[in-house]
C-alpha cells in the first residue's frame, strides 16, 4: 500500500467517490462526514494524509487542522470553495500542506497527494537519520566517559573546543585511542550539529586524489571531469570537515590548506571563482608534527594554524582504571547481536584487561571483546577467551619482571606478527593499527 488517508467530506457522493478513487490508486483509504467522527479516525489510525473539507455539520475543519498541526501529525490538503481563499490563507498558516479548490479535476487532486505523499516519507527520512545522528552523538560521548581525571580534563577541552564555533582543533594521540570519537564529540555537542559531518584520510588518496576530493572541479578541468563537482570543504559548510592522518598531506595541497584556513575560501580546480566556505576544520594524527617539521615533511605555519586549540587523547594504559567501564560497555554492544546469549567478565579476566599494556588501545580493547564475544557460547568470560598474549593471573603478575613499556610493546607486536605468520595485514586487524603504523614499528624492530 502507498500510504493510509483520511477523507473528512461531508458530502456523501463526493466522499464515497474519493474513497473508491484512492483504494484503485492502491491507497488505504478511510472517510468521516463529520468533525468529531474525524477525531476518532486520527485517534484510532496512524494517517499519512487527510483531505480536510472547511464546512462541516459540527464544525470547521480549521479546528482539525490546529489539533494535528504537529511535525508527527498527518499532512493536511484542505478542500474549500473558490471563494473561501482567505479560508484557505489561514489554513496554510495553520500548518496545511496545500490547498484545493472545489469542483476539483481529481488529476489535480492526484498531483498534490503524490506531493504530499513524498513530502511526508523524505520528513520521514529527515527524522529517522535525526535520531541515528543523536544516537552517534550519545555513543561517541559514553564511549569517552570514564573514571580517571585524564578522561574528565579530555572532556571538559571538548566542551570548550565545541562552543568555540569556529575554532581549528588539532587531535593528538597514538593509533586506535578513539581521534574519530573526539571529532564526533565536539560536532555533535558544538551549534553545528545539524550541519554535516563528513570525513577524509588523508594518508588514503594519493595528493591529486584527495586535492579533488577537498577542493572539488570544474567541468573539463581535466580529463575525464565531465561535470562540476563540490569538493568537501563546501560539502561540509556550516558543519566539520576532519582531516584524518594530517601528517601525511603532501607539503605543497599542506599549502593549499593553509590558505583556507587563513581566508576560509577555496577556488575549485580548473576553476577561477573564490568560494566562501563556513566549516570548522578538525585535523588528526598520531605522528609527531614537531619532528617531520624539522625533517621537512610538514610546514610550520601549518602546524600553528592547525594547533589553535590542540586535545590530547591519552593511551589506554596511562587510564586503566576506565578499561572495566569500556570492556562492559563493548560486550553491551556486542552482545545487542545475540539477544538469546549472556556473558560477563570473571575477576581473573577484568584483572588481565586492566594490566595488558594495549598497543593498538582502545581499538584493539574492542577487537579483543568483540571476538571473545563472537566465540563464547555465554555464561563466564575467563583470561583465556580472551587470548592474550602474555595474559596473566595477578599473583603471577606480581613476579614478573619489570621491563620498559616499549620492550612489552615490541615483544607483542612482534609475538602477534609471529602467530599470523607474518601477515600484516592481520597483525594490524589484531592490535587494532593501521598498516603503515605496524609496517613503521617493524622497520624500527629490524623485522619488515
Amino acid at each position: 500500500m502507498r500510504g493510509r488517508i483520511l477523507i473528512v467530506e461531508d458530502e456523501e457522493m463526493l466522499r464515497e467517490s474519493l474513497v473508491d478513487f484512492f483504494q484503485q490508486e492502491n491507497y488505504i483509504a478511510l472517510s468521516s462526514a463529520t468533525l468529531s467522527g474525524a477525531r476518532k479516525e486520527v485517534q484510532r489510525h496512524d494517517f499519512d494524509l487527510v483531505i480536510l473539507d472547511m464546512k462541516l455539520p459540527d464544525g470547521s475543519g480549521l479546528d482539525l487542522l490546529a489539533e494535528i498541526s504537529d511535525p508527527q501529525s498527518p499532512l493536511v490538503i484542505v478542500a474549500t470553495a473558490f471563494p473561501e481563499v482567505q479560508t484557505a490563507v489561514k489554513a496554510l498558516k495553520l500548518g496545511a500542506f496545500d490547498y484545493i479548490n472545489k469542483p476539483f479535476d481529481l488529476d489535480e487532486l492526484q498531483l498534490i497527494v503524490e506531493r504530499a505523499m513524498d513530502t511526508r516519507q523524505l520528513r520521514g527520512e529527515v527524522n529517522s537519520f535525526r535520531q541515528r545522528e543523536k544516537q552517534r552523538s550519545k555513543r561517541s560521548w559514553t564511549r569517552l566517559e570514564g573514571e580517571s581525571n585524564i578522561l574528565r580534563k579530555m572532556r571538559q577541552e571538548i566542551l570548550l573546543v565545541a562552543k568555540a564555533g569556529t575554532t581549528t582543533t588539532l587531535i593528538l594521540g597514538e593509533s586506535g585511542v578513539g581521534k574519530e570519537l573526539v571529532v564526533e564529540a565536539i560536532h555533535y555537542q558544538s551549534a553545528r550539529h545539524e550541519g554535516p559531518l563528513l570525513k577524509i584520510n588523508c594518508a588514503a588518496l594519493p595528493a591529486t586524489l584527495l586535492e579533488n576530493e577537498l577542493f572539488g572541479h570544474e567541468k573539463g578541468a581535466y580529463t575525464g571531469a565531465n561535470s562540476r563537482q563540490k569538493g568537501l570543504f563546501e560539502l561540509a559548510d556550516h558543519g566539520t570537515l576532519f582531516l584524518d592522518e594530517i601528517a601525511e598531506m603532501e607539503p605543497g595541497l599542506q599549502a593549499k590548506l593553509l590558505r583556507v584556513l587563513e581566508d576560509m575560501t577555496v577556488t575549485r580546480i580548473g576553476g577561477q571563482q573564490l568560494i566562501h566556505v563556513d566549516v570548522r576544520i578538525v585535523a588528526a594524527t598520531n605522528r609527531d608534527l614537531r619532528e617531520r617539521i624539522e625533517t621537512g615533511l610538514f610546514r610550520e605555519d601549518l602546524f600553528y594554524r592547525l594547533n589553535v586549540f590542540p586535545i590530547l587523547v591519552p593511551p589506554l594504559r596511562e587510564h586503566p582504571e576506565d578499561i572495566p567501564l569500556l570492556a562492559n560497555l563493548f560486550l553491551k554492544e556486542f552482545l545487542l547481536h545475540s539477544p538469546d546469549k549472556s556473558c560477563e567478565f570473571s575477576t581473573i579476566a577484568m584483572e588481565c584487561l586492566r594490566k595488558h599494556q594495549w598497543p593498538g588501545n582502545v581499538r584493539e580493547l574492542k577487537n579483543v571483546i568483540e571476538r571473545a564475544t563472537l566465540l563464547h557460547s555465554g555464561g563466564v568470560i575467563s583470561p583465556d577467551d580472551l587470548a592474550l598474549i602474555g595474559c596473566c593471573s595477578g599473583a603471577k603478575a606480581a613476579t614478573e619482571k619489570m621491563v620498559p613499556l616499549s620492550e612489552v610493546e615490541k615483544n607483542h607486536i612482534l609475538a602477534v606478527y609471529k602467530k599470523t605468520d607474518y601477515n600484516k595485514t592481520r597483525t594490524a586487524d589484531i592490535l587494532g593499527i593501521n598498516r603503515l603504523t605496524l609496517r613503521r614499528k617493524l622497520k624500527e624492530y629490524g623485522d619488515s
